[in-house]
């Protein structure tokens, strides 16, 4: 959040499983509006390729939720 304070631009990336904890603490921390998106979990345990998968498909949201 200190870079966002800052002015540059970040994105939180949470699991699905705690984006309601990533949610409380922007709103905690004073960033009502932090860009934050969701990855499935759970990231720990499972495979490469499907991380990989993930990863991939979030590209295009974040490059999104960077420039707008």
């Amino acid at each position: 959040m200190k870079l966002e304070s800052s002015g540059i631009p970040t994105v939180v990336i949470a699991t699905t499983r705690f984006r309601g904890l990533a949610d409380e603490t922007a709103l905690t921390l004073g960033q009502p509006d932090a860009r934050i998106m969701s990855v499935p979990h759970p990231l720990g345990g499972t495979d490469e390729p499907t991380v990989l998968s993930w990863a991939d498909a979030a590209v295009e949201e974040v490059l999104k939720l960077l420039t707008t």
